[in-house]
């Protein structure tokens, strides 16, 4: 279990310096190259992980999937579907909050208030049944707030 924990503060470190730099893709070019890029790097950290908990005689954790699902929100090229991206995370991560959607659709850089607004109610009213096994992860990632002011206005 020390490698399982070692991961998951790992990964949520990762998902808070993403959600939390302002990062703003300008381009699908540059939003498949960040995405790719973060793919790479939960793979990287899979194997890691996969190496030190075969050590340990433990099974590695599959912290490293929640990466490369915000990296296919970013690297979605078509934004009519991201509803359904973002609808099918939500799904796979109950505690995902708005602040996160909101931070994640910003750093698209390519999605309307109107469209971020409505993406966010529209997931507000859907019920979401947890997977009992389930680890939350994002309710320790704060979100500056400014991301959703700015989503607001």
């Amino acid at each position: 279990r020390m490698t399982a924990e070692a991961q998951r503060r790992v990964v949520l470190e990762y998902l808070r310096a993403v959600m939390q730099k302002r990062i703003s893709f300008r381009s699908a070019e540059e939003r498949k190259e960040g995405a790719e890029r973060m793919v790479r790097e939960a793979a990287q950290l899979r194997l890691l992980f996969r190496k030190l908990a075969s050590g340990f005689g433990e099974d590695a954790d599959g912290h490293c999937d929640t990466i490369v699902a915000i990296a296919e929100v970013i690297k979605l090229t078509d934004p009519s579907l991201l509803y359904l991206e973002v609808s099918t995370l939500v799904s796979k991560y109950p505690d995902i909050r708005d602040e996160h959607i909101g931070a994640l659709l910003a750093m698209r850089g390519d999605t309307s208030r109107d469209m971020k607004q409505t993406i966010i109610e529209t997931l507000e009213q859907g019920p979401t049944q947890a997977n009992p096994n389930y680890v939350p992860i994002f309710k320790e990632i704060v979100v500056p707030s400014l991301n959703v002011a700015k989503l607001l206005k």
